[in-house]
């Protein structure tokens, strides 16, 4: 008897993360925080990229907050937070393609859970609109049982 192909098939398994952030709340604790906040969350290319001659204006604040709220989405869709038993903000970068679209650069923590979860893609799309930004993540990982269980979500 003939085994079925179809019958080795696995669907992908989709997990999603999605996050809205309000602009006012990342501008006022840039201007109240400064360089602690945006060194604690943000790479310096992810600053470099939002804050033009080293400017916070609102379209800044609006970009910075959209990445916020990109990093609060992705450790969604890990199944992580941040912090002591999650992955650290800068461990999710959000960088641009050549095309101008943004997409997912993991590393450190966030990377060996994604790993684990047998991650094959990120997906990520960010707006901001007057004063909410907005993101959402989708991750695709493949169901089969992963190889180490060093790392849990």
């Amino acid at each position: 008897m003939k085994k079925n192909p179809a019958s080795s098939f696995h669907f992908p398994i989709f997990r999603c993360g999605t996050d809205l952030v309000d602009i006012n709340r990342i501008h006022d604790a840039i201007k109240r925080l400064g360089a602690p906040f945006l060194d604690r969350v943000f790479t310096s290319q992810e600053q470099s990229d939002c804050l033009r001659e080293g400017r916070l204006t609102h379209s800044a604040a609006a970009s910075l907050a959209a990445r916020f709220a990109a990093k609060e989405a992705v450790a969604k869709a890990l199944g992580t937070g941040f912090g002591r038993q999650g992955v650290a903000w800068t461990d999710i970068e959000i960088k641009r393609a050549a095309d101008g679209s943004p997409h997912i650069h993991l590393s450190g923590r966030a990377l060996q859970v994604f790993d684990a979860l047998n991650g094959l893609s990120t997906a990520i799309s960010l707006s901001h609109e007057r004063h909410m930004a907005l993101a959402f993540c989708l991750l695709t990982c493949d169901p089969a049982e992963p190889e180490s269980q060093d790392v849990q979500a």
